[in-house]
């Protein structure tokens, strides 16, 4: 894939986070570009923690989800991933109402854990930072999850996943 090249990722219709057919979650649609999983999103007003702030555990979800993507996507198996530990720290206020991006990349893969830290920024500045550990998903559990997963839009991650099926 070339450096800026951007290749969407597969997502869920009920997904909080990816769901299109969620109409109380977030709809982002996350994709790769160069060595990280980003997302533009923003945040509808509904998902403020305190007036026009956005709440930190919506934050949060996102990184965890960019995060565990990134740990699928630039690991040389791709099984799906689950957080084993995410540490968030808030560095400054995020505002509903208005675009972030989210931006997260794989930093060591451990065999059996995989390191990723993400960032959001808004204005350009980094807002919220994290880190986390994500364990891989036996052949059986990602095969299970493979159903729920919608790859319209999806070129390079249609196939992916074909060892899993």
């Amino acid at each position: 894939m070339e450096k800026d090249e951007k290749e969407y990722l597969p997502h869920s219709t009920g997904c909080f986070l990816c769901g299109e057919e969620n109409l109380s979650g977030v709809r982002a649609r996350f994709f790769v570009e160069g060595n990280e999983v980003r997302a533009l999103v923003t945040l509808p007003r509904h998902m403020n923690g305190y007036k026009d702030v956005a709440h930190g555990g919506v934050l949060s979800a996102l990184l965890d989800e960019t995060m565990g993507w990134a740990a699928t996507v630039f690991r040389a198996t791709h099984p799906m991933f689950v957080t084993a530990e995410l540490t968030v720290r808030f560095l400054s206020p995020v505002p509903v109402g208005e675009e972030v991006e989210v931006r997260s990349r794989l930093v060591q893969d451990a065999g059996r854990l995989a390191y990723c830290e993400g960032e959001i920024l808004h204005g350009g500045k980094a807002r919220v930072r994290a880190r986390g550990k994500f364990s891989p998903l036996d052949r059986k559990g990602t095969a299970e999850v493979l159903p729920y997963l919608r790859f319209h839009d999806c070129r390079k991650f249609r196939t992916m996943f074909d060892a899993y099926r």
